[in-house]
């Protein structure tokens, strides 16, 4: 199979992470620019997003939530997300990371629309909102408090960093102490020290 990522996208970290968390082999990644719009991304995935897993039977396989079930099913044995198929809270915090990751890659794209002169500061704020109120959140959450990994938690890892990578300025750990605790014990497993962004 080929995985096509880059080293900066939280949503194609989520799924390097997972293969390494759950020691899948024979999963080439190739990095690509989505902004560069490659034939190879565009024949996978029309959208020019990333990441695209390609199956062994040349099928495309977008997005990164689509990805990792697919692999956690496939071939992780259920450890990311077999436990929660009835699990509806589990679900939502899944998803309200998901929703904390989008704010982090919307805060970054007003970053870079600033060189443009178009910066809104309103979406700006905004974004840094979200990002703050789902972490204060989180402190509340069985997520920081669960023994394993699955997928909320290996997601949150993967915001976490991806926010201190593209936003060192937003001071989430003075509203999430014990958060910041748990991600700086979790953010060292092997599987997300070979995948931190760049």
């Amino acid at each position: 199979m080929k995985l096509l990522c880059s080293q900066a996208s939280p949503y194609a970290r989520c799924v390097r992470s997972l293969i390494r968390y759950l020691d899948i082999k024979d999963i080439e990644e190739v990095t690509v620019n989505p902004f560069e719009n490659t034939a190879e991304l565009l024949d996978a995935n029309p959208l020019g997003q990333i990441p695209c897993l390609i199956t062994n039977d040349g099928v495309p396989l977008f997005d990164s939530e689509v990805i990792m079930r697919y692999l956690d099913a496939e071939l992780g044995e259920q450890q990311m997300f077999g436990s929660q198929r009835d699990n509806w809270v589990l679900q939502c915090h899944f998803s309200m990371i998901k929703g904390l990751i989008d704010s982090a890659v919307k805060l970054r794209q007003e970053q870079m629309r600033e060189e443009e002169g178009v910066r809104s500061a309103f979406w700006t704020s905004r974004f840094e909102q979200a990002l703050l109120r789902g972490l204060m959140q989180m402190e509340h959450l069985k997520v920081i408090t669960q023994a394993t990994i699955q997928a909320p938690q290996l997601a949150l890892i993967c915001l976490l960093d991806y926010v201190d990578f593209r936003h060192p300025e937003l001071d989430w750990r003075k509203v999430a102490p014990a958060t910041a605790l748990w991600f700086s014990e979790m953010r060292n497993l092997p599987a997300f020290i070979e995948t931190r962004p760049q």
